[in-house]
């Protein structure tokens, strides 16, 4: 049963891992699955052959440093938008990766050094017991990705992170916390990593499957989205919000309103290109004509697409404005703002601001009053 569990293990990391091959737009979330299927792989083949491989176990073991800290880092580019994973995050998941690296190398000098067995006794305690309290941490951040924004998502995003949520903790109740608890002390560490091995496997698979999922759906997908923090803030004064309600709403009129605000003014899905009604509603899980229906009645968008471009073209003016992104090309604010290509983008910015890109960011930079620049505007 050892045998056949890791066998298993083997098989489906590895093949998960060349999968990631075979996909044509590679994110960084794929990169990131590929290098935590790879260290599941390598974990399978130490436990099958053990003491077997003699020093080149250790060897092998430094291979697996990307497990709880690589998925740390998937959940984060799986749910978050925008820059999900900065320096400061690579620089912790490096700390851990190098922490099981330099176990291994202590267990491995201890094999040509006898003499040194108590210096480096010492170190792996200490380096242990960090370990175990820094991968404790990441696990309880993990699964904080998944709650993160829970109550605000709907649909199949709510429905994600269920399935996250329930796969990563039920894999750390039973590894962490029922199987400390119930297993009998003789075979213990036998049936430990079994479990452990059941876990990791249901964790790829609904990895897999939600990276799947979320590919193939780009306004689920919060990956794709590029905003940082800074013009998300900037934004948060919405340069379009619904006006008074001028009719009579049923709840669940208001619900679903409050939740088109959600979408377009904080989760900002307008920054993806070629945003459709039908995409739209396809996240609200409502049909089309309700959407449409309270674009019209409660936010005034006589145009779907339109109204869209709006929200885009006052993103644009933001980025413009930016002093510290005065070195962004025309082309890059218009991709970043949800364009599919410069063209559109300038035809937009000029058909509603009165200026181009360009003559925009001159007018911004020459600090022209600001009332001047309304009046243009207008």
């Amino acid at each position: 049963m050892y045998q056949t569990i890791h066998i298993v293990l083997l098989i489906v990391s590895f093949g998960l891992l060349c999968s990631q091959l075979f996909v044509q737009q590679k994110k960084l979330v794929h990169l990131l699955f590929a290098a935590f299927c790879g260290s599941m792989a390598i974990t399978a083949i130490k436990r099958l052959g053990g003491d077997g491989f003699g020093f080149y176990q250790y060897f092998l073991a430094m291979g697996a440093c990307m497990t709880c800290n690589g998925g740390w880092l998937l959940a984060r580019a799986l749910f978050r938008q925008g820059r999900a994973i900065l320096l400061r995050h690579i620089l912790v998941a490096a700390a851990i990766a190098l922490l099981m690296v330099s176990l291994q190398a202590m267990q491995l000098l201890q094999q040509f050094w006898p003499e040194s067995q108590t210096l480096l006794a010492s170190a792996r305690v200490v380096c242990k017991e960090l370990l175990i309290l820094l991968s404790s941490a990441i696990l309880m951040l993990t699964l904080w990705e998944g709650c993160r924004g829970y109550s605000q998502a709907r649909g199949a995003e709510r429905r994600h992170r269920q399935v996250f949520l329930a796969t990563y903790g039920g894999a750390i109740a039973i590894c962490g916390v029922i199987a400390k608890i119930w297993l009998p002390a003789d075979g213990a560490a036998l049936q430990h990593d079994l479990l452990s091995a059941v876990a990791a496997l249901s964790i790829m698979v609904v990895t897999q499957w939600l990276i799947y999922s979320r590919s193939h759906n780009p306004l689920i997908s919060q990956s794709h989205v590029a905003a940082d923090t800074t013009t998300k803030k900037q934004l948060e004064v919405e340069p379009v919000k619904a006006e008074p309600l001028t009719t009579v709403l049923t709840d669940g009129d208001m619900e679903l309103c409050d939740n088109i605000q959600q979408l377009l003014f904080q989760q900002q899905v307008f920054l993806q290109a070629n945003l459709r009604l039908t995409d739209l509603a396809k996240l609200l899980d409502v049909p089309e004509y309700r959407v449409s229906k309270l674009l019209r009645s409660q936010f005034h968008a006589s145009n779907f697409n339109q109204f869209i471009n709006t929200l885009r073209i006052e993103y644009a003016k933001t980025l413009l404005s930016d002093p510290h992104k005065r070195h962004w090309p025309v082309v890059v604010i218009g991709l970043e703002s949800g364009f599919a290509s410069v063209g559109p983008f300038t035809r937009s910015f000029k058909a509603m601001v009165g200026y181009t890109p360009n003559e925009f960011r001159q007018t911004v930079n020459c600090r022209v009053p600001e009332l001047l620049v309304r009046s243009k505007i207008t």
